[in-house]
């Protein structure tokens, strides 16, 4: 047997059934009987449906004398070895055979040719008779190993990044997914990265909001004392005498810390809605420069009270769709907090500058400055670049808080850097042609 022996398969049992019949037709035509008497026999003279079949007697030749090819003989050669008939597929057709046909105490083989349809569970049948059970086991075994090695590789990483997150859940906001999931070089180490960054904005967020809880009782703890205090002297003056007059200064006293409560109250409820993403206003079309002058205008009354000034430096004109009473807060939180700061018989200065799609307020005051390493964080509530919290410069410690925020809003930034006279220098930064939702 050679090499194409390992392509016989089972017979099915349509194929059978295909060769009964075509040996029926085969044995109501006469076709062996001829051949015996005999008769030549054409080998397409016995009808269309016999053109595909091989008679093949016991000396093995062919009786119509057609080319018999050697799949035919491979077919007897199987089937004298195990008793069955077979199939075998070649060249996209199928050779199946041999069924018996007896005639005059002979015996001859029926094999027939046909177009291969290679269904699939020939296909499947072939296989499984081409190769051994070991061959199988063994394709088995490396296929179970591949894919537990990528299935651990693949769940390994979720399983660190759930460590990471349930090690947030429990408190530790300290804790990264790049310290669980190692060194990677694939999305997993995108998506640790990502994760990280997340678990550090909350945590940002998180200090923030207690480092805001921390400075708003202190805030309201000082005035509350100072209440105590003159309300607590007004009782003993009001006790030790009976002009009333000895107590108005204490009251006056009471008064200024109410409003400077109101205030730090006003300001706390603003920035937590901004925080919220709460504008409670409508977009609005606007020249910048004539938001300028109204703010300049008012903070020129407080300046000149002080023998201090406000300039406006003559500026491109810029239109603005934003946010106006937020950005107008914003500039006017700068604008007094740079006249707070500027020495008497000194000037701010306020000027716009256009930089193509984008445009700046710049605001510089002739002041001491401020420490580089405190430039970044003059934005965060109640932050004061002493130690000390004292409230000698006025304000509430929320105002340039307000301003950032505001500014965000409307798709801006702000930034504070220390300008080349020795003031401070802030300088905020805006889109033309802003798209608001």
């Amino acid at each position: 047997m050679t090499s194409k022996d390992t392509r016989l398969v089972p017979i099915t049992a349509k194929e059978s059934e295909q060769l009964r019949q075509t040996a029926i037709t085969i044995q109501l035509r006469h076709v062996i009987e001829e051949y015996q008497n005999g008769l030549p026999i054409q080998p397409n003279g016995t009808g269309k449906e016999l053109d595909n079949t091989f008679i093949i007697n016991n000396q093995g030749y062919e009786i119509s004398g057609k080319v018999v090819p050697e799949v035919i003989y491979q077919l007897s050669a199987f089937y004298k070895q195990r008793n069955r008939a077979a199939t075998v597929t070649i060249n996209n057709y199928s050779y199946s055979g041999p069924e018996i046909v007896f005639s005059r105490g002979q015996y001859y083989l029926l094999f027939i040719k046909q177009k291969s349809q290679q269904h699939f569970s020939t296909l499947v049948s072939e296989f499984f008779h081409s190769v051994s059970i070991w061959q199988i086991l063994a394709a088995l075994g490396i296929s179970f190993l591949v894919c537990f090695a990528l299935a651990w590789y693949l769940t390994r990483p979720i399983h660190q990044l759930q460590k990471a997150t349930k090690a947030i859940a429990k408190g530790d906001l300290q804790a990264r997914a790049k310290d669980f999931i190692g060194k990677r070089a694939d999305e997993f180490h995108d998506l640790a990265e990502d994760f990280d960054l997340m678990a550090d904005r909350i945590n940002r967020i998180i200090m923030s909001q207690k480092r805001l809880l921390s400075d708003v009782s202190h805030e309201l703890r000082s005035p509350l004392t100072r209440m105590q205090i003159a309300a607590s002297l007004a009782q003993k003056h009001n006790q030790a005498t009976d002009d009333p007059s000895n107590c108005s200064h204490h009251i006056e006293r009471i008064e200024v810390e109410v409003e400077r409560l109101d205030e730090l109250i006003g300001e706390l409820l603003q920035v937590a809605a901004l925080e919220r993403g709460q504008q409670h206003q409508q977009v609005d079309t606007f020249v910048v420069n004539d938001l300028l002058d109204v703010i300049i205008s008012d903070a020129q009354f407080e300046a000149t009270a002080n023998n201090k000034e406000v300039v406006f430096v003559e500026s491109p004109m810029i239109h603005f769709k934003g946010y106006y009473n937020l950005l107008a807060r914003s500039v006017e939180n700068v604008i007094r907090n740079a006249i707070r700061h500027t020495p008497e018989g000194t000037r701010v200065t306020v000027a716009i500058k256009d930089a193509g799609p984008h445009f700046s307020i710049i605001i510089e005051d002739e002041g001491q400055g401020i420490d580089e390493s405190h430039l970044d964080k003059i934005f965060e509530p109640f932050y004061r670049p002493t130690e000390a919290r004292e409230r000698s410069s006025g304000g509430t410690g929320l105002g340039l808080t307000i301003a950032k925020r505001g500014v965000e809003v409307n798709d801006g930034t702000i930034k504070a850097t220390n300008s080349s006279n020795g003031g401070l220098l802030v300088t905020i930064t805006l889109k033309k042609n802003r798209r608001v939702n």
